[in-house]
């Protein structure tokens, strides 16, 4: 179908993080970079937009930096009866008609594309954990059913993901699980489906996946920890790691820490810099997987695992195995007194009747 796309259009100077924001308002989620003559010279997806800030660049880089110049692309003089085909069969976003001169006639994109569709996918979110950083709030209460404004964490987490199409949960609990399944029952007041599995005793991070009966599951599923607050387009997670080979993409962050010290480089007892108080950068896991089927096929049923040695098996086993996925978007590890307060600000702006 042909789609109107000038809101589409960007200029090649216009930074990551102003293109970030387009795509968000944007139904069809592909950008066109044109140049003064309005010739498309480029074309951005989220996927892009992310595989730039993995190498390097900051969201202040402009986006001629980090567009994709080989694009599938027509002219108006060939035959555009097959386009629909093509983008679906390549899953593509759309394909952009040009005239001789290079200038966008129109746009063609499925239909499918444009619609938020349901997904098979099936999402595993982890809440069987003591909260022991939380205490006294989880003495009588699942760190997954604590409030956050009117609704508790897990909650706002299900229906997060309904939002983006997946409405298949499997909720793995440990301490308090009764409280849990009392309150989200078969997920039908959510308007979702919810089963669950029990850990007889704390598996780890990763442990619960030896559990689960594969005969259900896609070759794709979604694993989170139930007390991370996020606005992450998990479709755009799913569609980034669908894009690749690889068996697990592991959501990362990045994190600053400052070391308040002058920090000294030496050559034996001669001293060559001191850098005052430097700040480092590292990116650290954000506690959402997306994992291929065939990983569960390698566990042991019940083995206690935790998600940083099953990476480091499929790494050892694949090096290209294992891909990172930034998040620039909202994001709080609920995991002590200060975090838990500071969601209930946070709810308002990031959550609170945010559609």
């Amino acid at each position: 179908m042909q789609i109107d796309f000038e809101n589409n259009l960007v200029a090649p100077s216009s930074t990551l993080k102003s293109c970030i924001s387009a795509l968000n308002d944007l139904e069809l989620k592909i950008l066109f970079v044109v140049n003064d003559n309005l010739k498309l010279i480029g074309t951005v997806t989220d996927g892009d937009i992310r595989r730039a800030i993995l190498s390097g660049l900051n969201l202040e880089t402009k986006i001629d930096k980090a567009m994709f110049t080989e694009f599938v692309k027509y002219y108006d003089e060939q035959s555009i009866s097959k386009l629909e085909n093509e983008i679906l069969s390549n899953d593509l976003q759309a394909i952009p008609i040009l005239n001789k001169d290079n200038t966008i006639q129109a746009v063609h994109a499925a239909g499918m594309h444009l619609k938020r569709s349901s997904k098979q996918n099936t999402v595993i979110l982890m809440a069987g954990g003591f909260g022991s950083r939380l205490r006294p709030l989880t003495n009588d209460c699942p760190k997954p059913l604590l409030k956050v404004g009117e609704k508790p964490i897990i909650e706002i987490i299900i229906e997060n993901f309904i939002k983006y199409g997946f409405n298949n949960f499997i909720v793995s609990t440990h301490y308090m699980a009764q409280m849990i399944k009392d309150h989200l029952g078969d997920g039908s007041g959510l308007n979702c489906t919810i089963t669950y599995i029990e850990e007889e005793k704390p598996l780890g991070t990763a442990g619960c996946l030896s559990l689960i009966e594969q005969k259900n599951l896609n070759s794709n599923l979604f694993l989170m920890n139930a007390d991370v607050l996020t606005s992450v387009n998990f479709k755009q997670l799913l569609d980034f790691h669908e894009h690749t080979t690889a068996s697990i993409t592991m959501c990362v962050r990045n994190y600053t820490h400052q070391i308040p010290y002058g920090v000294v480089s030496s050559n034996n007892e001669y001293i060559e810099s001191i850098e005052e108080k430097p700040t480092n950068t590292s990116k650290v896991s954000a506690g959402i997987y997306v994992i291929n089927n065939k990983v569960l096929q390698k566990l042991n049923k019940g083995e206690y695992l935790d998600m940083p040695t099953l990476i480091s098996r499929e790494i050892m086993e694949k090096k290209s195995s294992v891909i990172a996925f930034p998040i620039h978007e909202y994001w709080l590890d609920i995991g002590q007194i200060g975090d838990y307060k500071r969601a209930q600000v946070d709810y308002i702006s990031n959550f609170l009747n945010n559609d």
